[in-house]
């Protein structure tokens, strides 16, 4: 296992997991083995850009001779192997010994820009940053560690709470979240967190979004599926695709969950707040509903 907070060793176990984190940042698939020669010389490789860019991207690494099945999973034929993952799709990938420049082509066009061109001028924006990096690192618990004791030393902050609800959102303590949202008074500057809240539990327990898509391919009448494929959409950053899927759903079956297409939509507009496509998608829904 390594010491570094930027690189991880991958299983069967935790595989998932680790996918999910490229929703959030960048996933560097290494696939390795003991006795391949030139694994060995990319790890040192691998290991620096980690360090250098800080969190910028996971490198997450497989030992295949470990983990045979999760490698014919993912499709490596030989080693050593890079697979770049964001927002859960293969992004590029690399195959054979590669130099440090064809890997941070591969990386750069998908790396968030580094925290210290971040403004950061007030200390109370320093703690921010602090916090989403924690986040980004998938370091959960240190992050409402910190989020709390600071909310402690200061109330008023109302965007800390906010920010702590996001952070509950994301290791899915919804009963916290909503805890936590309650104490918010300003109704303006919590909407977008209850509207990811609204949607994370309407997703509680339900089938992938993979799954979904085949059901609504199937069946272009399965309303149900096409609730839950916007739902799933929405949360992974594509609104447009969920207010569309809502949209038709609207058209098609006003009756469906009580008019619940139309109450999500108006989730993702609270979600989206002045985004410019909320006006569009409004005369949209104004134009659907009469």
């Amino acid at each position: 296992m390594s010491q570094s907070p930027y690189i991880i060793d991958v299983d069967q176990q935790n595989i998932h997991e680790v996918i999910k984190k490229s929703t959030q940042v960048p996933v560097l698939l290494d696939f390795w083995a003991e006795w391949c020669q030139p694994c060995k010389a990319l790890a040192p490789v691998l290991a620096k850009l980690a360090e250098e860019y800080k969190g910028r991207f996971i490198l997450a690494k497989v030992d295949t001779d470990a983990n045979p099945m999760l490698s014919q999973q993912l499709g490596v034929r030989s080693i050593p192997s890079l697979k770049l993952v964001v927002q859960g799709q293969l992004a590029g990938e690399l195959n054979g010994a590669q130099p440090e420049g064809e890997i941070r082509r591969l990386l750069e066009p998908f790396l968030a820009p580094p925290l210290e061109e971040e403004p950061a001028e007030e200390e109370g924006d320093a703690f921010i940053a602090q916090v989403e990096r924690a986040r980004r690192l998938g370091a959960h618990d240190k992050a409402i560690d910190a989020l709390q004791s600071a909310i402690m030393e200061q109330p008023d902050r109302v965007e800390l709470q906010v920010l702590m609800a996001d952070v509950l959102m994301d290791v899915e303590r919804l009963d916290d979240t909503q805890q936590v949202l309650d104490n918010v008074k300003d109704e303006k500057l919590k909407a977008s967190a209850l509207g990811r809240l609204f949607f994370l539990r309407e997703l509680q327990g339900f089938e992938t979004a993979e799954s979904l898509q085949y059901r609504v391919a199937m069946n272009a009448d399965d309303m149900e599926a096409r609730y839950y494929l916007a739902a799933n959409c929405v949360l992974a950053g594509e609104p447009e695709a969920g207010m569309e899927l809502l949209l038709e759903i609207i058209r098609r079956d006003r009756a469906f969950k009580n008019d619940g297409a139309r109450t999500a939509l108006l989730k993702v507009f609270d979600m989206l707040g002045a985004d410019p496509r909320v006006a569009t998608y409004r005369r949209r829904l104004f134009a659907s509903l009469h």
